[in-house]
């Protein structure tokens, strides 16, 4: 009977309790700990000698053990849960998001910093390129009105002109393979002979065409009816000399077959006497096709560059400084954007932070809350064991006593030991000050972009010495 009573008082076992308790205790079971203390017995013993005395004010031995146990029992429970908080607490002291949320609001200062010493340090370079750039462009513009042009200069770009150099190369050889098989039938070193005579004849027919198309020829284009007279002029001895020089290569071959001690001499003098005789057939094909290798070469040379006089140089001189001024601005803009993109990051980046911060924050909290409610719980249970020990120890005595008669003290309950926990008031208020700060900051984020794009604009705009429009003439690339 006594068994089935204080079993309906068995408290249940809390995951905060040690791995050791006193007297080996595992839990405050009011059955545990009646058959530990020999509560049972003890009552039945003291009452058969009337004990305690029926005018006794204080407590018998075994109801203060039972006291001293429970206690005893709550002391180490307590202690446990204090050093668990003080670790959690420890925990919590490390989370230190609030610099990082402050530090939000100085990322767009720090950016404006340091665009504006990228700025100064490179606004000397920027400013000049651009005087440069400008003053390349007005003179053009100027040469373009002065030779009422209205078209933009077309010339070759690099890798376009470098072609057109090994064309005239091209042209060398292959008018060299073209005329060594003519010039071997009189040279007794053959057809190798043949080719370095015809490569020689070949290099000063096309490289003497090539640039007085290069130089002169292109003068037929100028506005300027005295300079073109002159290119005019310049093209008629251009073809002349062609002529001559493909009429006098085709002598030489002539004189070459003839075997002649000296075949340029004779060449010459049958030039002078007689020019429109050649030997064979073979000497008119070597005509034609020294004289349009060459005209080819003059073509190739007129072609390398605007054919305009002086246009071209004009506007690739007007390219380069714009591309120089664009470029160092490309290079600045990207150095600023590169310095925008990483205070962007480091906005969201501390954003981010202080979120997880701050669940970390509410997880601690909780912790250090679940541990405060299982040690009350604690309390609660040790405060019924107490109770049932205490009355149970009573009842056994009042019931085993011969005088029959209630100690006066029997009244009485017995208190426990008050034990207070840190509670974590102050915690929660520092988390909701950092949530809130975190919202204002995060609700507040498109405005901190905002002015970080504003202020990249702003400096990159004071970097624009010459307004881009101001280039555009030259129809290229705008920035």
């Amino acid at each position: 009977m006594l068994e089935g009573m204080l079993s309906r008082f068995k408290t249940k076992r809390s995951p905060l309790e040690p791995k050791t308790a006193p007297l080996g205790l595992a839990s405050l079971e009011a059955s545990d700990l009646d058959q530990r203390l020999r509560v049972t017995e003890q009552a039945r013993k003291l009452a058969a000698n009337n004990l305690p005395n029926a005018q006794a004010q204080s407590l018998s031995g075994i109801e203060m053990q039972i006291i001293q146990t429970i206690e005893q029992f709550r002391q180490k429970r307590f202690e446990a849960t204090v050093q668990a908080l003080q670790s959690v607490q420890q925990d919590i002291s490390q989370i230190n998001e609030l610099p990082d949320l402050q530090n939000i609001w100085l990322i767009e200062s720090e950016f404006q910093k340091n665009a504006s010493q990228i700025v100064s340090e490179q606004s000397h370079l920027v400013r000049r390129l651009a005087s440069s750039a400008k003053r390349q462009v007005k003179e053009l513009e100027r040469f373009k009105q002065h030779h009422q042009l209205q078209r933009d200069a077309d010339y070759p770009s690099s890798s376009g002109q470098f072609l057109r150099y090994c064309l005239l190369v091209f042209l060398i050889v292959i008018e060299a393979l073209f005329n060594a098989e003519f010039f071997s039938e009189g040279l007794s070193s053959g057809l190798l002979g043949g080719f370095t005579y015809a490569a020689s004849l070949a290099a000063v027919n096309i490289l003497i065409s090539f640039f007085l198309g290069k130089s002169l020829v292109r003068w037929i284009f100028y506005r300027d009816k005295t300079k073109k007279a002159f290119g005019f002029l310049a093209l008629f001895i251009t073809l002349g000399f062609v002529f001559c020089m493909a009429l006098g290569i085709a002598h030489i071959r002539d004189q070459l077959v003839l075997e002649s001690v000296d075949p340029a001499r004779f060449a010459l003098e049958s030039l002078q006497t007689h020019p429109f005789v050649l030997g064979d057939l073979f000497s008119w094909l070597l005509l034609a096709v020294s004289l349009s290798f060459a005209i080819g070469a003059m073509t190739d040379g007129l072609l390398i560059d605007e054919v305009y006089p002086g246009y071209g140089k004009m506007a690739r001189q007007a390219q380069i400084a714009l591309n120089d001024y664009l470029d160092e601005l490309d290079e600045i803009r990207q150095e600023l954007e590169d310095n925008k993109i990483e205070s962007l990051s480091h906005l969201d980046n501390s954003i981010e932070k202080a979120k997880q911060s701050i669940l970390q924050y509410r997880g601690l909290i909780e912790k250090k809350k679940t541990m405060r409610m299982q040690f009350n719980q604690m309390l609660s249970e040790s405060s019924r064991t107490l109770d049932v020990l205490i009355q149970h120890f009573r009842t056994e005595n009042e019931i085993h006593r011969t005088d029959g008669v209630r100690p006066g003290y029997f009244d009485l309950t017995p208190t426990l030991k008050v034990l207070e926990l840190p509670w974590v008031e102050q915690d929660e208020q520092q988390l909701i000050l950092h949530t809130r700060l975190m919202q204002t900051l995060a609700s507040q984020s498109q405005d901190i972009r905002d002015k970080l794009n504003q202020t990249f604009q702003h400096y990159l705009e004071q970097l624009t010495f010459v307004p881009i429009e101001e280039l555009d003439p030259l129809n290229t690339r705008y920035y």
